[in-house]
């Protein structure tokens, strides 16, 4: 049977199923290379990885060079068939690549990116990465923005395979009774008001300052309750300026633990994903999407976000889709969610629905037909 390595940082809990997947359909090897003490991963939320066949990279504490040691040293003495690499972790994906193209070995590449960092660093290297891509005897993403994107660098489109990118839908979808959500709105203070929910870091790329500026824009009688849930250095200058603009319809929660959101999302009329690009980062995807569809909410994301581009939020379908950075076309959309009942339930049907046929099946098709690709073309030579 086909061998096949899958290289990337680490499991976090959302991946744990696909990840079972590859490995009864692709007979993977997981070859982790992180502690996850990656800045973009909440470090309270539960990690995986214990079931599969893992060759943990970072054991005993290994320091970078030592990891990338141990991964050369893994990929070339193992007889895999096919090299999968995600393409977090700069060194290891250079290494795997080497290690592929000296072994010739077909080379998978798995990307979530559709914009390049405009940092120094991220411009100097733009040639390399975009040779990597070029190269790469297929590649793996999370939606058609991603895909979009790499054709835009001169990649095939046939070597190209969708995996959208998938949240476990049987951890959000659990029924929430009417008592509990009773309880949480008393608890939270929100009286009649509607409820808008914020679940993210606290950093700039997240936007959560559009959100606050748009809500100060609507008036007070129409602002809904905001539940801010989420851990980042911007929490003292938010509630700061919060207190400034007097926005007491503001809650922040600081952390929920993963297991419990689907209780905050039953709660929530929308959910907020203000994302800004940064010169350093450009929300990939943003599964809180996911997560928020699978209770009904309605998602207001802006154009920023992976999922607004990438094929799962369509807007005025089951969604609603703004210019990034524009806190008046937020409160807007805001206002229209939150007053138009009719509007909102249709909305908030269609994401349901939409949601439902997002499984992690669906997402490891991606990868298994991106390895029947390169195992076909190999089989040519």
């Amino acid at each position: 049977m086909m061998r096949t390595a899958l290289v990337t940082n680490f499991c976090p809990f959302y991946r744990v199923k696909l990840f079972r997947i590859l490995r009864e359909r692709l007979n993977a090897t997981f070859l982790f290379f992180s502690d996850a003490t990656e800045r973009n991963w909440e470090s309270l939320n539960p990690r995986g990885g214990s079931e599969f066949a893992v060759v943990p990279l970072h054991e005993g504490g290994a320091g970078r060079w030592r990891v990338l040691w141990r991964l050369a040293r893994h990929l070339w003495t193992a007889d895999y068939d096919v090299l999968i690499q995600g393409v977090s972790g700069r060194q290891a994906v250079l290494v795997t690549a080497c290690i592929a193209r000296l072994k010739r070995t077909p080379l998978i590449l798995w990307t979530g990116m559709w914009h390049h960092p405009s940092t120094l660093f991220h411009r100097l290297t733009f040639p390399l990465v975009r040779a990597l891509y070029r190269r790469a005897d297929a590649l793996v993403v999370y939606g058609t923005h991603v895909r979009d994107y790499l054709v835009s660098l001169g990649v095939a489109p046939e070597r190209v395979f969708i995996a959208y990118n998938t949240a476990d839908n049987e951890l959000y979808n659990r029924a929430v009774g009417e008592d509990e959500i009773a309880r949480m709105r008393s608890e939270l203070d929100a009286g009649a008001r509607r409820v808008a929910l914020f679940v993210g870091r606290l950093e700039r790329e997240k936007g959560v300052d559009v959100l606050l500026e748009a809500v100060a824009l609507m008036a007070p009688a129409d602002r809904p309750l905001l539940v801010v849930n989420g851990r980042g250095p911007r929490m003292d200058e938010l509630k700061a300026y919060c207190a400034a603009r007097g926005l007491s319809t503001v809650r922040f929660l600081a952390y929920v633990p993963n297991a419990e959101l689907y209780r905050y999302y039953a709660l929530a009329d929308v959910v907020v994903m203000p994302s800004r690009t940064t010169r350093e980062f450009k929300e990939p995807w943003g599964l809180v999407a996911n997560e928020a569809m699978n209770q009904g909410c309605v998602v207001i994301a802006s154009d920023a976000v992976g999922a607004a581009r990438g094929g799962l939020i369509e807007d005025g379908e089951n969604g609603l889709v703004v210019p990034e950075g524009d806190a008046g076309a937020l409160k807007q959309a805001l206002e229209r969610a939150l007053r138009d009942d009719a509007s909102r339930a249709r909305l908030s049907a269609a994401a349901r629905a939409t949601i439902a046929g997002w499984t992690y099946e669906r997402m490891a098709r991606g990868f298994i037909d991106a390895v029947a690709f390169v195992a076909t073309r190999r089989g040519r030579e």
